[in-house]
C-alpha cells in the first residue's frame, strides 16, 4: 500500500508537470477544451490500481554473497639461518564490542514522513469542504430568488461580489444584489450564460473529483501551480462553449464583460471550492482564447486521437507488484523396500579321490541306426488368379467438348436503357418547380414565387410568399388563395406593441430625469435631449409603420 501511494505521488506529479508544459501549445492548436481535457490524465493515474504480475514472469538476477572471515597471521622475523620456518601462528579474532544506536537513529523517519503526509492530505480535504460549506451558507443567508432555469435557481445576494455558480445536487447561480437592475441586459445575459454553462458542463463536479489529487500534493509547489492552471483552463473552456458559433464582434463584447468583473474580489465567474485567481494573467489568457478562431474539424480529430493515445499510455505508469506462484503440493515418494537377503548356497560335495576310480571299466559306445528315414517333400501351392481390373483402368471414351455460346449483342439493350433514362430526367426537370425571388427598390419587401410548368408548356404560379420588413410583426399577414395557387404575406417589422412600450419607457425616464433636481443642470439637459431624440425616432418609426 505504501509503495502504491509513493508511486502514485511521483507519477501524478510528473503528469501534472507535463500538462503544465504542453497546455499553452495545445490550447493554441486545438482550442481551450483540449487543454482542459489534459487534466484528466493525472486523475486517471490517481485511480489506477497496482498491476500484479506473476513472480516468475521476468527473471531477476540472484547475487550470492559469501561471508568472509578475516584472520590475523603473525609476522615472523627474517630467519638468520638457512632453515625454513613452517609454523604459522593464527590469532583468534577479538570479540566485537556492540555499539548502541543514538536516539535519532532509533526514530522510524520513513513512517513519520508518511504519517505527516497523509494527515496533511486529510486536513487539506477537510479545509476545502469546510470553506465550501461556509461560502454556501454565507451566500444563501439573505438570497432572494429571481428566476429559474430548469432545476437551477438564480438568486441575488449581497454576499456575492460577482456572478458565481455552486452546488452539484442543489445547483445555484448567485448574482450580486441589484445585478439585473444595474447592469445592462447584454452583460447580464453573458454573465448568466457563463454560469449556466458551468452547470451544463459539470465543471463543479470535476473540481470536486480533482480535490483528492491536489490533497496528495498539498506540500508540492507543482500541485498549487497545477490548481491555478486548471482553474484558468476551465474558465477558458467555458468561455469557448458559450461563444461557439458567435461572431468576432460578439466575442469582443463578451471579453469586455469578463474584463469588467476583474475588479471584483472574486476574479472569475466563480465555481465552488475555488479560490480567487489573483493577477492579470488568467484574464489575459481568456481574452486571447476568445480572439482565436474556431478549431477546424481536422485539428479536432487530431486532438481526439492524441488524447486517446495519452489515455492508453497512462497504464504504463502503474505500480507493478510480483505475486508468488503457489506450487502444488507434491506427495513425498515412498521409501524403496529393502531387498530380501540372498539364500546361502549349499556347500559343494568334496571331490572323490582319483585312486577310487582308477580301475573302473570304460562305458560302451553309443549304437548307430541302420538307415535314417527321409521325410517327403511338401507339394507346391497353386498360383492365385489375377485380381479383376478396376473401373478407373477401363478405357472410357472422353466426353465431347461443349459447343461455344453464341455472341450476345448488348449495345441495343444499353441504348434503349439510356434513352429511357434521358426521358425520365427530362420529365423530372419539366415537373420540378422553379423558385423566383425579387426585392423592392428600398430593400424592405422581398417576394418569392414558386412556379411550375403546366402540361401545355406555360408557366403557372403555385405559391407567392411576400416578406415585408415595414409591416409590424404583431400584425396578421394572412394567407389566401385557391387550390392551384396561394399567397402568403409575412410581416417581420418591429412589433407595434414593442414600439409603444419603448416610447412609454422613454417618456417615463424623461419625466424621472426632469424631476431629479439633484443632477447638474447641464447633465440633466444633455440627458433630456438624448431622450427627446430617441422618443422622436421611435415615433417616426411608428408613423412609418402605420403608413
Amino acid at each position: 500500500m505504501i509503495e502504491w501511494l509513493t508511486d502514485t505521488l511521483v507519477m501524478t506529479g510528473v503528469l501534472m508537470a507535463l500538462v503544465l508544459l504542453v497546455r499553452r501549445p495545445v490550447s493554441r492548436w486545438f482550442g481551450p477544451a483540449a487543454a482542459y481535457a489534459l487534466w484528466a490524465l493525472p486523475v486517471l493515474r490517481l485511480v489506477l490500481p497496482p498491476l500484479a504480475l506473476p513472480k516468475g514472469l521476468f527473471a531477476h538476477p540472484q547475487i550470492a554473497v559469501e561471508p568472509i572471515t578475516a584472520t590475523a597471521h603473525a609476522v615472523l622475523p627474517p630467519a638468520t639461518s638457512p632453515s625454513v620456518v613452517d609454523t604459522v601462528v593464527t590469532a583468534a579474532p577479538s570479540a566485537a564490542v556492540p555499539v548502541e544506536p543514538g536516539l535519532l537513529a532509533q526514530i522510524p523517519w520513513f513512517s513519520v514522513l508518511i504519517t505527516v503526509w497523509l494527515v496533511g492530505a486529510a486536513v487539506f480535504l477537510f479545509q476545502r469542504l469546510r470553506n465550501y460549506r461556509l461560502m454556501r451558507a454565507e451566500l444563501m443567508a439573505d438570497a432572494r430568488l429571481v428566476a429559474h432555469s430548469g432545476d437551477i435557481r438564480i438568486v441575488e445576494t449581497s454576499a456575492a461580489a460577482s456572478p458565481l455558480a455552486f452546488g452539484v445536487r442543489d445547483r445555484v447561480v448567485a448574482l450580486p444584489q441589484g445585478f439585473l437592475a444595474t447592469v445592462d441586459s447584454e452583460s447580464s445575459d453573458f454573465a448568466i450564460a457563463h454560469e449556466l454553462e458551468h452547470h451544463a458542463g459539470n465543471d463543479l463536479l470535476a473540481l470536486i473529483v480533482l480535490q483528492p489529487l491536489f490533497a496528495l500534493h498539498w506540500f508540492n509547489p507543482i500541485g498549487w501551480a497545477a490548481w491555478r492552471a486548471l482553474r484558468a483552463d476551465q474558465e477558458a473552456a467555458c468561455d469557448a462553449r458559450v461563444m461557439t458559433g458567435c461572431t468576432r464582434e460578439t466575442r469582443a463584447r463578451y471579453g469586455r464583460v469578463i474584463a469588467s468583473f476583474a475588479a471584483g474580489s472574486r476574479l472569475t465567474l466563480a465555481a465552488p471550492i475555488a479560490g480567487a485567481l489573483a493577477g492579470e494573467k488568467p484574464i489575459i489568457q481568456r481574452l486571447k482564447a476568445l480572439a482565436t478562431l474556431e478549431v477546424s474539424p481536422a485539428r479536432r480529430v487530431m486532438a481526439r486521437s492524441l488524447f486517446a493515445f495519452a489515455v492508453v499510455a497512462v497504464p504504463c505508469t502503474a505500480t507493478v507488484t510480483y505475486a508468488a506462484i503457489e506450487e502444488p503440493d507434491v506427495p513425498e515418494a515412498p521409501a524403496a523396500p529393502q531387498a530380501a537377503a540372498a539364500p546361502v548356497a549349499p556347500a559343494a560335495p568334496a571331490a572323490p579321490s582319483l585312486s577310487r576310480w582308477q580301475d573302473a571299466p570304460e562305458p560302451p559306445a553309443t549304437p548307430q541306426p541302420a538307415h535314417a528315414v527321409v521325410a517327403p517333400e511338401a507339394p507346391w501351392a497353386p498360383t492365385p488368379p489375377p485380381p479383376p481390373a478396376r473401373v478407373s483402368e477401363v478405357d472410357v471414351p472422353p466426353a465431347p467438348p461443349a459447343p461455344p455460346m453464341p455472341p450476345v449483342d448488348l449495345s441495343h439493350a444499353r441504348a434503349v436503357a439510356d434513352r429511357a433514362a434521358v426521358r425520365a430526367m427530362a420529365e423530372v426537370g419539366r415537373n420540378m418547380p422553379q423558385v423566383e425571388q425579387s426585392t423592392s427598390s428600398n430593400g424592405k419587401v422581398q417576394t418569392i414565387r414558386i412556379t411550375r410548368k403546366d402540361g401545355e408548356g406555360g408557366t403557372k404560379i403555385q405559391q407567392t410568399i411576400t416578406i415585408d420588413s415595414t409591416c409590424p410583426a404583431d400584425r396578421s399577414g394572412g394567407n389566401h388563395g385557391n387550390r392551384s395557387a396561394s399567397t402568403t404575406y409575412v410581416c417581420t417589422g418591429v412589433p407595434r406593441e414593442a414600439l409603444n412600450a419603448g416610447a412609454r419607457a422613454i417618456s417615463s425616464a424623461k419625466a424621472t430625469i426632469a424631476a431629479n433636481h439633484g443632477l447638474d443642470a447641464m447633465i440633466r439637459n444633455q440627458i433630456l435631449a438624448e431622450l427627446d431624440k430617441e422618443l422622436a425616432d421611435a415615433r417616426a418609426e411608428m408613423q412609418g409603420e402605420a403608413n
